[in-house]
């Protein structure tokens, strides 16, 4: 029995090493900026980028949710957690205020609907991050989207979805909230949208 007991502690080891260095480099990329510079952040963003491949889903949740409130994350750090589990990237897209749109738009290309639907209720969602989001076509992303009082909307990327409303008209309610809506659009989707929306054009 001792011998069994042994022999789990020793497997148990390299697991707690392994934890307390990802700990250790999550620590090191949160320190302000008055204690690490941009170079170093990046070393061991990379560091602990290699550290996570390797890591179960726990552990890269863990230091998700350790750096998802810094205002300064390391791009291949960013880059790989937001491709994460939908649960994982999750983290980052509604807490981290450091992503750029660049990072957001990247994410909704190579990453899937679960994702791209988490990023339609982030907080002040700019232009460009909305249109990429309607490009998809997601009825379910592009009414979050719309519900989304805080995303910027353009033109083209709300003509866009009222083209979309006519083979789904659930978007037309949502759309008739939206303030950046023309008058001559709200006329268009007249002729498809549910009695109740057609009072509220009128």
């Amino acid at each position: 029995m001792g011998e069994v007991s042994a022999s789990l502690d020793e497997e148990a080891q390299p697991l707690r090493a392994r934890h307390a260095l990802l700990k250790r480099l999550a620590d090191v990329v949160s320190l302000p900026a008055s204690r690490i510079n941009a170079f170093e952040r990046a070393v061991t963003g990379d560091l602990l980028v290699e550290m996570l491949r390797l890591a179960a889903p726990r552990e890269r949740r863990r230091v998700a949710a350790r750096l998802a409130p810094l205002s300064e994350l390391p791009n291949s750090l960013a880059r790989m957690l937001l491709r994460d589990e939908p649960e994982i990237a999750g983290l980052l897209i509604d807490q981290c205020a450091s992503l750029t749109d660049a990072d957001l738009v990247a994410c909704a290309r190579d990453a899937g609907p679960e994702h791209r639907f988490l990023m339609a209720g982030r907080r002040g969602l700019s232009e460009v991050v909305t249109e990429t989001l309607f490009s998809f076509g997601e009825p379910a992303c592009i009414e979050a989207v719309l519900r989304n009082s805080t995303a910027r909307l353009s033109q083209t990327g709300l003509e866009g979805v009222v083209g979309m409303s006519r083979q789904g008209p659930g978007l037309c309610g949502p759309l008739l909230k939206r303030p950046e809506l023309r008058p001559s659009s709200a006329y268009v989707m007249f002729w498809w949208c549910g009695a109740e929306d057609r009072r509220t054009i009128l």
